[in-house]
């Protein structure tokens, strides 16, 4: 190795997360010792990484040290020794590094975040989820609407098995919501190694990355997998009905200009997203206004005027919280209109840039990155399932529904009072009376320390109407102002919406679902609708966690299984059972009506005007995985040569 390269390393790993570079050194050494006494990290906690391990500088050393030999090593074409590992020895590494007992069910999921392959398990029973050495047949085709996330992940999966396709895409770009959105502030709450595709690793500059490096990352996976020359941009999909006799979807699509015509394919995948369908407020008087009046949604991209100018920030959610700190230096005056506090908890790493050092380890070992990737995806997946469960015999408080739920909102409690310690005068209006995770849980990027600057102020009220010159709140006062934001959300509980769907034997999506009540099985899958796939459908979001894009790719993984056994059995069409449709969506509301989003008082998007949780997945993210693991031909009516046939 060249003594510059040598150097690289050595600044990589006193950047390095130390719990991380133990378990690679097993695999790279293989003397288990690495994590085993002295070198036991401390138990990680909350959303933090645990870089130092909690290792004294001694021990650290010794780690550094000797990744730094073995890795010399790699690098000169030594291989792993040991390359792959039982699934007890895989999760046992797992907990240990996180200080966590993690169950011996979820070495699947380890095993597919580590991309190894089973252990000890002959390759011709292992399930695939991919179409090969499968004759397609013949013409058959696939449509997709939507470029975002959902349609790039399904159109890589598809053309990998050689199946031919085509998007529909409204804008000029792939990316969707990340191409959408540009208000000040905007980016993700989710690690940036957590929010991209197992398939297409990136160089990520941050720990949480913006909006336009998400973007420029989905950007890429369409340049590189070729996505873009198969979309057809600034075309609208209008309707999609069934044709039942031909066994076919078409598809009306309309451009900027007008135009329309219809488009033709087997398979129908909806990647429309959900946040896509900004939620304004019905307010009397919103046409007065005589300054800007902008739903985040619809934020500029060239920017908009507000420097010195007074600004209403109506809401206080997810966009309010990234939008606000952004712009708080710049106005005269910011008011944060604010119906109902959130629950926030502490965020380590926000706006922190990733050392080049830490980014150059991360690219050029693998195996360090996807070590660290699956460590981050338990803090933000299943170690949260049991703080959302009702105990019935939890007498504490309407505040919390178990033990757990009462640490964490004790220890949000004290961490909202030690940021607002210079102005105790706010925490009465921005302390929760709800238990955590009632709503979407925030991350604090600022925002307790912007509600204390002095050109800031924050009223726990909702605004009935607007003059042209500001706002009227419920109480009758007003607010001037020169601009207003409306960070007021998505309608996240219309799927597909406006965009119609016509099954077979009559069936309409939109008379279906009774409006908001979408239902699908999976969330991918609904009776009526043959060879009709929805991703990113109802019921999929987890509440407790967990990555959107691992959502996705599992939805994705479901459906190539089916149409590989498809293929393999000359089956020209799929439409999930009745009974099966009915008894997977009765677990879902069953599980819900047990959870935190069910609970008196709790107030959510989640929920539809029925005051159904249709947004929200109640099953644990393992579960899902084993669930979307392969599709059982058995749940579906099936065609075959125009006949219709049961599995």
């Amino acid at each position: 190795m060249s003594q510059s390269l040598e150097n690289r390393l050595g600044a990589a790993l006193e950047a390095a997360n130390l719990p991380t570079l133990a378990c690679i050194l097993v695999h790279l050494t293989g003397d288990w010792r690495w994590i085993e006494g002295q070198y036991q990290p401390s138990r990680t906690r909350g959303l933090d990484d645990n870089d130092s391990g909690g290792f004294d500088d001694e021990v650290a050393q010794e780690i550094k040290v000797a990744a730094k030999t073995a890795l010399i090593e790699w690098f000169e074409g030594k291989p792993l020794a040991l390359p792959n590992l039982p699934d007890e020895a895989l999760v046992r590494m797992m907990g240990i590094s996180l200080g966590e007992k993690i169950p011996i069910e979820y070495a699947a999921m380890v095993r597919g975040e580590l991309q190894l392959p089973p252990w000890n398990v002959d390759s011709d029973t292992q399930c695939s989820a991919r179409v090969e050495g499968v004759a397609l047949p013949h013409d058959f085709s696939a449509l997709i609407v939507g470029a975002g996330i959902s349609g790039l992940c399904a159109a890589v999966s598809l053309s990998a098995a050689g199946i031919p396709y085509t998007i529909v895409e409204r804008n000029d770009c792939v990316g969707g919501v990340w191409s959408e959105n540009c208000y000040p502030g905007a980016g993700c709450d989710v690690p940036s190694y957590l929010y991209s595709f197992s398939f297409s690793a990136y160089d990520w500059s941050r720990f949480f990355a913006q909006r336009s490096e998400i973007h420029q990352y989905l950007e890429k996976v369409g340049r590189e997998f070729n996505v873009v020359n198969h979309v057809r941009f600034g075309c609208e999909a209008i309707k999609a009905s069934y044709d039942e006799g031909r066994e076919i979807w078409a598809v009306e699509v309309e451009d900027r200009e007008g135009s329309r015509e219809t488009l033709r394919a087997n398979i129908l995948i909806s990647a429309v997203g959900a946040f896509n369908k900004p939620h304004t407020p019905n307010i009397p008087g919103l046409d007065r206004f005589t300054g800007p009046s902008i739903h985040t949604a619809h934020y500029p991209r060239e920017g908009l005027a507000i420097d010195g100018k007074r600004v209403v920030l109506i809401g206080n959610g997810a966009s309010a919280m990234q939008v606000g700190p952004a712009i708080a230096d710049r106005v005269s005056q910011l008011t944060v209109v604010q119906r109902t506090p959130q629950w926030i908890a502490p965020f380590p790493k926000f706006g922190k840039a990733i050392p080049e050092a830490l980014r150059w380890l991360l690219r050029e070992v693998p195996l360090y990155r996807l070590w660290y990737r699956l460590r981050l995806s338990w803090a933000f997946n299943d170690k949260l399932y049991e703080a959302l469960q009702q105990d019935p015999d939890w007498s504490s408080s309407s505040k919390s529904i178990n033990a757990v739920n009462d640490n964490h909102r004790i220890a949000l409690t004290e961490y909202l009072r030690r940021e607002l310690a210079a102005v105790p005068d706010l925490i009465p209006n921005v302390l929760p009376d709800y238990p955590p995770f009632g709503k979407r849980m925030l991350l604090d990027n600022g925002w307790f320390a912007m509600l204390a600057h002095d050109n800031v102020s924050l009223v726990p009220k909702g605004v009935s109407r607007v003059t042209e010159n500001g706002v009227v709140l419920d109480d009758e006062s007003t607010v001037e102002a020169d601009v207003l934001i409306w960070a007021t959300g998505f309608d996240v509980v219309n799927f597909i919406a406006p965009m119609k769907i016509e099954g077979r034997a009559g069936h309409t999506l939109d008379r279906d679902w009774n409006g908001d009540d979408a239902r699908a099985y999976l969330g991918t899958v609904v009776p009526g609708y043959p060879n009709f796939f929805c991703l990113y459908g109802p019921n999929t979001q987890f509440g407790h966690g967990g990555s959107l894009i691992t959502i996705l790719e599992r939805q994705t993984h479901y459906l190539m299984s089916l149409l590989e056994q498809m293929f393999e059995q000359e089956i020209t069409s799929a439409e999930v059972k009745q009974s099966v449709f009915d008894e997977y969506n009765q677990k879902v509301d069953e599980l819900h009506e047990a959870m935190v989003w069910t609970y008196p008082g709790v107030e959510t998007y989640y929920k539809n005007s029925k005051g159904r949780v249709v947004v929200n997945n109640p099953f644990r993210v393992l579960q899902f995985w084993e669930m979307t693991e392969r599709a059982d031909l058995n749940d579906y009516e099936l065609s075959k040569a125009s006949h219709r046939v049961e599995a």
